[in-house]
């Protein structure tokens, strides 16, 4: 168990709502418009500080309302926590973990690691890189202690130099200083996130895809590898000439062009990649298996209890498809909530646990419904 209360507070059309959500899995259902997602988005923002749907968080305040607050009690490391996240109209926000203001999202994130499942969530991860690697890189944050250090030095160092090339500033002695430091952090990068690759993921979605039936649904899957392909200098650099000539290359098009932020996931079958080549079934099903994956990883690993919010389960799939991915679901371990315009999505899930909260949202309201009556 991970949330046991929440608490949200002018957060796009809702205005209050305080519900107990102390099941493994707990169900919100209503019209389209209701307010499931912004519910869903509210928790987003209490990892991660941003929305899923918006980068501009200043449209996240109840148009009536100066501020909004997310709150939850949480149980984590077989600890009880109250995390709380605020934000007003002037950009200003606090984070507050047992009442103690926080100055690093990265302490609350830890605290409480939250994926998510949307619609669009399959077409962006298969048709972006930027998608994958922050896949990748979220898995890392969490299960290795030292990695997010060493991100934020590669990061800072690619920005630093950016603004060289892009200003057409900086000496050759001065961009050579800095490329030496980037290349360094930009080996642990990759070194850490390789070894996640084959070691840990890889591992764990052999094992799951191992669990499910053998069928035109999930037979490809069976003999599909990860690759984690990378753009960083191969070996050892054997002298400033090989440096230079990269700046050369960077220098022609202002930015850095290799690099952890080049790199990408790929998935492989005979040597070949079929990122683009799984049907639309394929790669939901894929998806929801590297989603689960994840979250048994961080429990596995980093002894974390984690949250998995699923906005609108498919219902375009088949009924066996759909099954399979809630026994998938149930197989992470994870507290999951998740969205749907009928209540039936509940029963569906009593199948597997009778850990079920069902709540109803109207209009911005959202109100428990009684189990006895809903399944009888």
């Amino acid at each position: 168990m991970l949330v046991q209360k929440v608490n949200v507070v002018g957060f796009r059309n809702i205005s209050t709502v305080a519900i107990e959500t102390d099941k493994n899995v707990n169900v919100f259902f209503g019209e389209n418009g209701s307010g499931k997602t912004s519910l869903l988005e509210s928790l987003f923002f209490l990892s991660r500080a941003k929305s899923f749907r918006t980068n501009k968080r200043g449209g996240l305040i109840n148009i009536e309302g100066d501020y909004l607050a997310v709150a939850v009690s949480l149980e984590q490391e077989s600890k009880l926590h109250k995390l709380g996240l605020d934000l007003d109209k002037t950009g200003k926000s606090r984070l507050k973990l047992n009442g103690d203001i926080l100055n690093r999202l990265s302490e609350g994130s830890r605290l409480f690691p939250v994926q998510l499942i949307t619609p669009e969530s399959f077409d962006v991860f298969f048709g972006s890189p930027k998608a994958r690697r922050s896949f990748l890189d979220f898995g890392l944050f969490h299960v290795e202690h030292e990695y997010q250090n060493l991100w934020s030095n590669f990061q800072k160092a690619q920005k630093q130099i950016n603004v060289l090339l892009r200003a057409n500033k900086g000496n050759t002695k001065e961009l050579l200083f800095w490329y030496r430091g980037l290349i360094e952090a930009a080996k642990k990068v990759e070194f850490y996130r390789q070894r996640f690759v084959t070691e840990l993921l890889q591992v764990e979605l052999t094992e799951l895809v191992d669990t499910l039936s053998n069928d035109s649904r999930t037979s490809l899957l069976e003999s599909l590898t990860l690759n984690y392909k990378t753009k960083v200098f191969d070996g050892e650099v054997e002298s400033d000439n090989d440096i230079l000539r990269q700046i050369e290359k960077d220098i022609r098009y202002k930015q850095v062009g290799f690099g952890p932020s080049k790199a990408d996931l790929q998935f492989v079958q005979n040597g070949t990649d079929m990122t683009s080549m799984l049907s639309r079934g394929q790669s939901k099903m894929l998806f929801y298996l590297l989603e689960v994956a994840i979250v048994k990883l961080v429990k596995r690993v980093a002894n974390k209890n984690m949250l998995l919010l699923v906005d609108d389960l498919p219902s375009e799939v088949d009924e066996v498809t759909r099954d399979t991915m809630l026994r998938l679901l149930m197989q992470s371990g994870a507290q999951i909530f998740v969205t749907g315009i009928e209540r039936k999505i509940a029963k569906e899930f009593m199948k597997h646990t009778n850990s079920v909260n069902v709540f109803h949202v109207e209009h911005g309201t959202i109100k428990p419904e009684n189990m006895e009556q809903l399944c009888p």
